[in-house]
Order: C-alpha cells, then structure tokens, then sequence
C-alpha cells in the first residue's frame, strides 16, 4: 500500500504527466465550446430562416390585401378573389365574403414559397367597406330657393339656407339659423375642357420625380366682391384625406405663402374615383377680391401617397387666359418653389352681392342664435343675432352683433359625382323597362336595378328595397305606403333616385334596416329651378314644379332634392330635409335625428373600397 502511494507521488511529480493532463482538459473544454457555438449558430440561423420566412409571408399576404382592395374598386365590387397568386419570393390566396350589403371580408393567405410547398404561411383578414359617408349637420339644408314655413310650424333642429326663410304667426324653430349670402346665379370665371384636350393632371403623389404636394391655379375676377364659393374639376383614387383649400393673393406670379384669404375643406366622399365632376367648396369666411386682380385656388394634399392620390381636369388647350397653374413640393417653405403647368385646371369661382333675408310674423321665436343679412318682422331670439339690418319688431335677448358678415354659403352632403355613381351600380345591376304598378296592400321587392318607367303604388303598400334603387320617370304612392331598406343592409344606408315627380301620400314613410344608423334616402333630380315661376312660398306648392309632394307623412328616412321644391302638407314631420326650396305647411314639425350626423351611403361601382379601422388581424 505504502509503495503505491510512493509510485503515484513519483508519477505527479513528473512535470510531462502534468502538462498532458492540463493540454486534454483545454482540448476538451475548446471543443466543447466550439461544439455549443456550432450549435447555437444553427439554431440561430434556423430561427433567423424562420422569421425571414415568416416576415416574407406577411409582406405576401399585405401586398395580396392591396391588390384585393384594388381589384373591388376597378371591378365595382364584383372581384371574387383568387386560388394563387405567385408574388416575388412567395404566393398568396385571396377569397372575399359579404358582410352585409356594403361591407366584405377579405382574407388573404401569404405563402413562402408556395401553397403546396409552405415553410411559411400567414394569414390577414380585413373588413372593407364600400360606403361614402354623408353628414348631414342640420334638419333643414336649403338651397337658392329658401324656406317657406306656415303657421303654427315647428323645427327641432337647425337650418343651413342659402335662400331666404320666410314663416307665418306662431312659427317655432328650436335651434340656430344660418343664412347665407346669396350668390350670382352663374360663375364670375370658370375653366373647362373638351374632347381630345382633356388631360388628367395627377397630384398628392410623386409622379416623374416631381413631388406634387400643392397645385394651384390663378383667376382675374371680372367684378369686385366676395367670393361665394368655387367649384373644382376632380378625380380621386383610392381613398386620400380631405385636403385643404386657401384663396390666396398673387406675388409676382405666384401663390403669395403670407396672403391667405380664406381656407376651407375640400370634402373627399364627394368626389367620384371613376369620373371627373365639379365639386363645391365653400369657405369659413367669404373674402372680398378686386376686379382684374390675380388671385390663386390652392389644395395642399398634406402628403404624398402612391394609393391614395387626385386628378384635376387639365384643358391642354389652354382656353382660360385670365390665369394659369402651377405646382410646389412645399408651399410653406421658406422661399416656395412654383413649376408651370401646361394648360389650365378645371374651375368655377361664384360671387356674391345677393342680399338674403329671416322673415318670420307675429308671436314667433328662434330658441337659438341667428346669423343672417337682414331679420325683419315680428320674433324672439332667444340667444344672439348676427346681422347687418334689423328690423324694429324684433326681440333680441342674447347680443346683438350688427355690422357682421353673411354666413358662407353651405355645402350639399351629396355632390353630382355620388349620384352618377348610384345610377352606374343600379344600371349594372340590371334594366327593367316598362311601368310597375301595385294595387292597395301591395307587398313588392325593388331592387338593385335602374328602371325606365313609373311606379304607381295604392294604399297601404308595402315596399321593399335593395338600392341603389334608379327610377327614370315618377313615383306615386297611396296613404300609408312604406319604402323599406333590405334588412341585409345592416347598419348603412340606401338610396331611391327618382329623375322625375315623385307623390307620397299621407302617413307614407321611408325606413333603414331596422339597426341604428340605418336611413332609407330618396333623392330627387327633378330641377324645379328650370321654370320661371318657381322660386317664392306661394308658387312652391304649384303642383307641376313640385320635386317631392310628401302629404302629411310622419317620414323617418331622409328627403333630399338638391334642385327641387319639397312640399310638405300640414303637421308633416321630418328627420331630415335637403332641397332647393323646401315648402312647410301650417303646424308641421320636423324632428332631426342626430345619428345623421354620420349617414353611411353604399357608393355605386366607382365607389372605392376602403379598410375599416380596427378589423386588421393577423394569424
């Protein structure tokens, strides 16, 4: 035992020994270390292919949701998706179910490198709507042709005219009044094209490298005055934000960055994606201009955007010689940089000098605050008055504020483009020719479709429609006729448009869905302003310029003709009302509903396709 220990202290002591034994240790611990790099690199590549896959899909599935967007618009909503799609690095899968009657699901799957071969796959589902949203801000939106309210008539809601209000004794109108500054029945100035010489001018995106921020064009007001409003030529694509609008004065042939006149919003949902319209814009102050003086219309588009973008109808033949356009990357910047455009970008510019009027007689009241030119006749204002005349008989309570400027005129929630779009999907929809009649009790579906006739409904109908529903001649209908929205309509909205008269008989109605925020809208093209005689309270009710007689009808949807009399028969009530010239019989009561502060309309096939906000998900 002893000479063992003795061998093995011989055996340590030897220096060789020693170092051999430290050199394997070393080895060992080096290759265990390359070992668990090796390692750890590998998986840390695989994890790194993993999310490059991963990420790839998803870039995949995100560039099939944009080109499934696009293709619903180009295809008016008729674009059923695909089986796959090959994509750079990978492929994608569309398919598209409906919601509701304005509303689809879009579900995309990305693949890296194929469907059949996945390493990777993710999948986007979104909801679009193909909605334009319309608010209407006020229970009665008038037009030149004013309000005329009998006695004993009552408003739970404000009024917006751009003609004069006129009501008997005992009127009510619990809520402001806004009447605006006449304008001139025609445009001061104005630049249109034809033909061959129309060109579409593209801005709010980069286009040959030039950044098209802000377009301009310059104008010479033939008369001095106020500028009432203007009109632009416009086309959109996709769905850009509102931008803005600035009159601006000239320096040196150029907008003039610190001589704004007047701003306003250039309201996007009225804009058509597949033609081009002139479109109103109106401003929070009218600004006084000088004959023969250069001014300038600007839009900032705020941002460029490749998807979201404006036309402006370009005249290449350049027929407007009081002015010309131009565009800047930044029109704030310091020293702002101006290119000229060749041609001139289609306007209208309208002025004022219209004198408007609030006329109501004995024993009536305002509970709100009225801004007019003139308030005459016998009335209370409960709240403050903003004018230039006042008449002697009326009551004041709130402040008197004379010397004030006349209101802006007020823009229609719906422009010409919106219309022309509902006729297009109607059309698409399918063409009934001939004239539908229904005896009392009649129960009818109508819908999607254009028909060229009439519709002739007894008593107690009842009607239901799937719009956009289009009428080319008129529509009579019996006492207690209901028009009723498809339940698949869900939440949004539609629209009955009727070129011709349309006749509803009492306690008719017009009904959404059934959800809230569902109307039913029947919107009239009928031009009531064609004759000469329309145009005051006693030649509103002449039967053959009547847009929309509605009797005494309790109607929960919404009347809307922009160039026509609506009549309305005594104790009449209302949710909202938009016209030319709107005829309120004695003790008749309109009600605004608030909810049509944020009306969804389905658009016709040029109608873009958006995302709706917070439906994104990714799996």
């Amino acid at each position: 035992m002893i000479k063992r220990a003795q061998n093995f202290l011989k055996q340590s002591a030897n220096p060789s020994g020693q170092i051999l034994l430290l050199v394997m240790v070393a080895l060992g611990v080096i290759l265990f270390t390359v070992l668990f790099i090796v390692s750890g690199a590998q998986v840390y590549f695989q994890n790194s292919q993993y999310s490059y896959q991963a990420e790839s899909a998803t870039a995949v599935a995100e560039a099939g949701v944009d080109k499934a967007i696009a293709s619903l618009n180009k295809t008016g909503g008729l674009y059923n998706g695909e089986i796959e799609t090959s994509l750079g690095s990978g492929s994608y899968s569309v398919t598209i179910a409906n919601k509701d009657a304005g509303s689809k699901i879009v579900s995309v799957t990305g693949y890296v490198p194929n469907k059949a071969n996945a390493k990777s796959k993710k999948t986007i589902t979104v909801q679009t709507t193909n909605g334009v949203g319309v608010a209407f801000n006020y229970g009665l939106q008038i037009g030149e042709g004013g309000l005329c309210m009998g006695n004993g008539s009552v408003l739970n809601g404000s009024i917006y005219s751009n003609g004069n209000v006129t009501g008997g004794n005992l009127t009510t109108i619990n809520g402001d009044i806004y009447i605006a500054g006449g304008a001139q029945p025609s445009a001061d100035q104005q630049s249109d094209c034809a033909g061959v010489n129309c060109q579409d001018y593209i801005f709010g995106k980069s286009v040959s490298a030039e950044s098209r921020l802000d377009v301009a064009q310059s104008f010479k007001p033939s008369l001095a005055g106020n500028l009432n409003k203007i009109s632009l030529k416009l086309k959109k694509i996709g769905n850009p934000p509102n931008p803005t609008v600035r009159i601006m004065a000239d320096n040196s042939g150029k907008p003039d960055k610190n001589n704004v006149l007047a701003s306003g919003v250039l309201s996007a949902s009225l804009v058509s994606t597949s033609q081009f319209s002139f479109v109103d814009v109106t401003f929070s102050s009218t600004p006084a201009l000088s004959a023969n003086t250069s001014y300038w219309i600007m839009i900032d588009t705020g941002a460029l955007d490749s998807l979201n973008y404006w036309y402006w109808s370009n005249d290449l033949a350049g027929g407007y010689t009081q002015g010309l356009p131009k565009w800047s990357s930044n029109w704030r910047a310091q020293n702002p940089a101006w290119t000229a455009i060749s041609g001139d970008l289609g306007f209208k510019t309208y002025m004022g000098g219209v004198v408007t009027s609030l006329s109501l007689t004995s024993g009536s009241k305002v509970t709100g605050s009225v801004h007019a030119n003139t308030i005459s006749g016998s009335m209370t204002i409960n709240k403050d008055a903003y004018y230039q005349i006042l008449g002697s008989s009326v009551t004041i309570k709130g402040v008197k504020y004379p010397n004030s400027a006349d209101p802006a005129p007020g823009t229609f929630p719906v422009s010409d483009a919106n219309v022309a779009d509902w006729k297009d999907q109607a059309a698409i929809a399918g063409v009934t020719t001939g004239n539908i009649s229904g005896g009392n009790g009649c129960i009818l579906t109508l819908g999607p479709r254009k028909i060229v006739g009439n519709i002739s409904l007894g008593n107690g109908c009842s009607v239901t429609v799937k719009t956009p529903l289009w009428v080319t001649g008129n529509i009579s209908g019996g006492n207690v006729t209901k028009f009723i929205l498809d339940s698949s309509f869900g939440s949004h909205s539609g629209q009955i448009i009727v070129d011709g008269r349309t006749t509803l008989g009492n306690g008719s109605d017009l009904k959404g869905s059934g959800l809230p925020g569902s109307y039913l809208m029947l919107f009239s093209t009928f031009d009531s302003t064609l004759s000469g005689e329309a145009g005051s309270c006693n030649e509103g009710s002449e039967s053959g310029q009547v847009a929309v007689d509605a009797g005494n009808s309790a109607v929960s949807g919404i009347l809307y003709a922009p160039k026509g009399i609506v009549n309305l028969s005594n104790g009449a009530s209302f949710k909202e009302i938009t016209a030319w010239l709107i005829s309120l019989g004695n003790n008749g009561v309109l009600n605004y509903d608030s909810g049509l502060a944020s009306t969804n309309f389905s658009a016709g096939p040029s109608g873009s396709f958006s995302l709706i906000k917070g439906t994104y998900q990714i799996k």
